[in-house]
């Protein structure tokens, strides 16, 4: 007799659908299951633990399965779990559609089947939208702060981006193509499309975790002529599941492209980048000083409610009380020193830049110098040359996560 309508070890271990914390992260977000080999138990955990916040599609006929599974996403259900068939090919053309569905609706994506053996094209900690707007929110009011109220980062970010005004600066970098829509994350492993052995063996040890939840912590702001990204530091946890290349030699070469030959920054937007502002949301709870030089936001490409984000919340915490007087210019050093979330590039930079920078800024903080250090409202502002800028804030923000992979399938 099928087994196939009884639990397995494989639902009872899943986090999503065993995990509180998961659980409770994945009902405030959004999540798209895709289910191998007719797993059909899977589907009926998700329903029983979801309930009415999850869609479970299993239809043979093709065309209604890709109906459903949009009428869900449009829905915006928490969960959307689909019965994809038998797969062992991760570049299955039956996959692509569900996919896109995930990227254009802003969805973490998470592959189930018996072995859990086809790779991402990445794995790492992922912020759902809501949360992922509000912090490019905070971070860009952040921004706007230091080049209104500290004349020597403003004349500097003025020369390197060859802009005249604050609102040109902050129009400077751009949304990297894979932060679609504004969304977020922090690369734990990058696999690629000939993955090395080690890849796999990697995947084997960390893919139990896979839809866990965990609290990330982002300590401060790196700004360069080239990237703009927020540096973490990783819980014990996290860095259990670490698997980035923290020895890799940054290159300080800047490409020409990513330094405007123009007066105009909008001459140089790509079609795959969008303005940082154009991801955020127009109506957000921020502090006073932050409301008001935070612009209004024109709808991104998919056409959203009046809420905006109707069923993801977010958990981003900013403390406003100062936490802090005795700044840390070593708060990470070792292991996970690479870990960072891309914020934007500069024209004709690519999000991977972003951990080449950090690297280079690790190395420089070991150095014993006299770097120019300023005191500012959220934290300390250093000038590393070379229009190598960092925020070490007073306050840290806290923020929740999903542990997730990449899934091209194209």
């Amino acid at each position: 007799m099928s087994t196939n309508h009884e639990p397995s070890k494989l639902s009872k271990d899943i986090p999503f659908l065993s995990n509180s914390d998961a659980i409770s992260y994945v009902s405030s977000s959004k999540l798209m299951v895709l289910v191998s080999n007719s797993n059909l138990h899977i589907l009926q955990r998700v329903c029983t633990v979801y309930g009415n916040n999850a869609s479970c599609v299993s239809e043979d006929d093709e065309i209604k399965r890709y109906e459903l599974a949009l009428k869900a996403c449009q829905k915006d259900q928490h969960v959307v779990a689909i019965n994809v068939g038998d797969i062992q090919d991760p570049v299955s053309p039956k996959l692509q559609p569900f996919s896109k569905l995930a990227y254009d609706y802003n969805y973490i994506v998470s592959f189930v089947d018996e072995t859990q053996s086809i790779l991402p094209d990445y794995i790492g900690w992922h912020l759902n939208e809501a949360d992922s707007c509000m912090l490019g929110l905070c971070a860009k009011a952040l921004l706007d702060d230091l080049l209104r109220n500290n004349s020597e980062f403003c004349s500097d970010f003025r020369n390197f981006s060859q802009s005249e005004t604050i609102p040109e600066m902050l129009e400077y970098y751009q949304l990297a193509p894979s932060n679609h829509n504004g969304m977020l994350h922090c690369t734990a492993k990058y696999f690629g499309a000939n993955p090395p052995p080690s890849s796999e063996k990697y995947f084997t040890v960390v893919k139990e975790n896979i839809t866990m939840a965990f609290e990330t912590t982002v300590i401060g702001l790196v700004f360069t002529p080239r990237t703009f990204g927020a540096r973490l530091k990783l819980s014990s946890e996290q860095l259990k599941l670490w698997g980035g290349d923290d020895t890799t030699n940054s290159f300080r070469e800047i490409k020409p492209s990513s330094i405007k030959e123009n007066g105009s920054n909008q001459s140089l937007q790509q079609d795959s980048m969008s303005s940082l502002s154009s991801a955020m949301a127009e109506k957000l709870v921020l502090n006073d000083s932050e409301r008001s030089i935070v612009p209004p936001c024109p709808s991104t490409t998919k056409e959203k409610s009046p809420r905006y984000f109707p069923n993801c919340q977010a958990s981003l915490v900013y403390p406003t009380e100062n936490a802090s007087d005795d700044p840390d210019f070593h708060p990470v050093s070792g292991e996970g020193r690479k870990a960072h979330m891309t914020l934007g590039i500069a024209p004709g930079e690519s999000a991977v830049t972003t951990g080449y920078d950090l690297l280079e800024i690790v190395e420089l903080e070991k150095q014993v110098k006299d770097w120019k250090t300023y005191e500012v409202s959220r934290g300390w502002l250093r000038d590393y040359g070379e229009n190598r800028w960092v925020l070490y804030m007073k306050n840290k923000i806290t923020v929740n996560s999903l542990f997730a992979g990449v899934y091209n399938f194209s």
